[in-house]
């Protein structure tokens, strides 16, 4: 059997439950692919753990250290048993560069909206204003990316009636 090179799997890590698999400072050069299980997501502030995200199966997580070459924005911990499989800084910059500009610069700017997202989720104080700005910058950089049909279910879904 022969495999196309983009689909050849390079390496396979298993982290057990309550791994912590990134810590938020740390450089990286990898992602993850959860294969199996599940993380956490969390940053700590003003000496308090805040959550940003749970992700499982088919969910990938550092890689926005892994685009800009930079620290770590978050910690990640395992929730259950993981397989995960490692993406590589060099394979995604591989298939990066084969993409058009104008792709790469949206992979860009929609890391760039993730982290000021995050920044503003960790960075909030309890007014109203900064919760509606908190709310309607999550809901742009979701419904930025889907096709009209989903961007229409998705509005119906969570905008005010």
């Amino acid at each position: 059997m022969r495999f196309r090179k983009e689909t050849v799997i390079l390496e396979r890590r298993f982290v057990p439950k309550d791994a912590v698999v990134i810590h938020e400072g740390e450089y990286g050069a990898q992602a993850y692919l959860i294969q199996s299980g599940g993380v956490r997501v969390f940053t700590s502030h003003d000496g308090h753990e805040v959550e940003l995200a749970r992700l499982g199966v088919g969910q990938i997580f550092g890689e926005m250290a892994m685009v800009f070459d930079g620290p770590r924005t978050a910690s990640v911990q395992a929730t259950d048993d993981c397989n995960l499989i490692v993406i590589s800084r060099q394979q995604f910059m591989n298939k990066l560069a084969e993409t058009d500009a104008t792709v790469r610069a949206i992979v860009h700017m929609l890391t760039q909206r993730i982290i000021d997202s995050n920044n503003s989720l960790i960075n909030k104080k309890s007014d109203y204003e900064d919760l509606k700005e908190t709310a309607r910058t999550i809901y742009q950089n979701i419904a930025f990316g889907l096709d009209a049909q989903a961007k229409m279910s998705f509005q119906n879904k969570v905008l005010p009636h």
